[in-house]
């Protein structure tokens, strides 16, 4: 097994700005170059043992928590809250993140739950395939053009070149499970 089998790079640069730093500043706590920084998150270079003591005592936690998700396991837990809750720019639309502690996931999952009239979740187009099921209430799918309405029970699938858009013009609150696939040029 290969450093680029276990993404420590990409462990790493999710602890990284989920604490909100910039390369710089992550140098800055823990001493080492941002240049070997970078090169660690693009999986340039392997971090021996010392640099990884430095950068998870940077993030106050353990080598053991910094690498828990990072190797392989046949199941991985992301406990209620773990993945994180987005207020969208939009009013009225909040993303839960359901995967979000789970760096080696093939798939990636959200709830999006979207009040009465939201008008939009953009989606855009992220380099991944989504499977979208209306768990509660009722939304609009934009994919392109074509305005697809979905009740509860429905789902529609988008091509990763599809841009997707989710619309509540319902007078109840609608929520959606999301799941995307997970390719090495796009990470939650």
């Amino acid at each position: 097994m290969t450093h680029h089998d276990l993404d420590v790079g990409a462990r790493i640069r999710a602890f990284r700005k989920r604490n909100k730093l910039s390369l710089n500043e992550l140098s800055k706590l823990t001493g080492i170059a941002a240049s070997n920084l970078s090169s660690i998150e693009l999986n340039k270079s392997s971090p021996t043992l010392a640099t990884l003591l430095r950068i998870a005592t940077a993030f106050d936690m353990s080598v053991g928590a910094l690498l828990d998700q990072v190797l392989p396991t046949t199941a991985s837990v992301c406990r209620n809250g773990e993945g994180g809750t987005v207020e969208t720019p939009v009013s009225g639309i909040t993303v839960h993140n359901l995967t979000g502690n789970i760096y080696r996931a093939a798939l990636g999952a959200s709830l999006i739950c979207l009040a009465p009239g939201s008008t939009a979740a953009d989606l855009g187009t992220i380099s991944a395939d989504r499977f979208m099921y209306v768990l509660e209430g009722g939304a609009t799918i934009v994919v392109d053009e074509e305005k697809i309405e979905l009740a509860a029970g429905d789902s529609v699938y988008a091509a990763a070149e599809a841009h997707v858009v989710i619309e509540n013009r319902e007078q109840a609150a609608a929520r959606l499970l999301v799941v995307r696939a997970i390719c090495s040029s796009w990470r939650p």
